[in-house]
């Protein structure tokens, strides 16, 4: 590891660093509050969420609906490419 270069930081903290779960946690609470607040049901550490909903349609309306809220209220970027939607009996990782 000692050859790996290293870019220093100027915004956030580091990935994978004790304080980034920790102040996720802390800055996402009105988005859990949201996602109460709609009566859905949800699993959420640090960054990572998983929302249940009943159907194809309600996933897309919510899909929607939280990217929106993440990147326009709390200034956040979704990364689309990681993000997805499906079955949590067909899905894998």
């Amino acid at each position: 590891m000692s050859n790996v270069p290293l870019i220093p930081s100027t915004k956030g903290t580091p990935q994978g660093g004790y304080l980034s779960p920790l102040l996720s946690n802390i800055y996402l609470t009105s988005f859990d509050r949201l996602l109460e607040g709609k009566g859905h049901k949800f699993v959420r550490y640090a960054d990572d969420c998983v929302i249940y909903v009943k159907s194809k349609r309600a996933t897309e309306r919510v899909m929607i609906s939280c990217t929106k809220y993440l990147e326009e209220k709390l200034k956040l970027k979704v990364n689309r490419e990681k993000s997805n939607t499906g079955s949590p009996l067909k899905r894998e990782g």
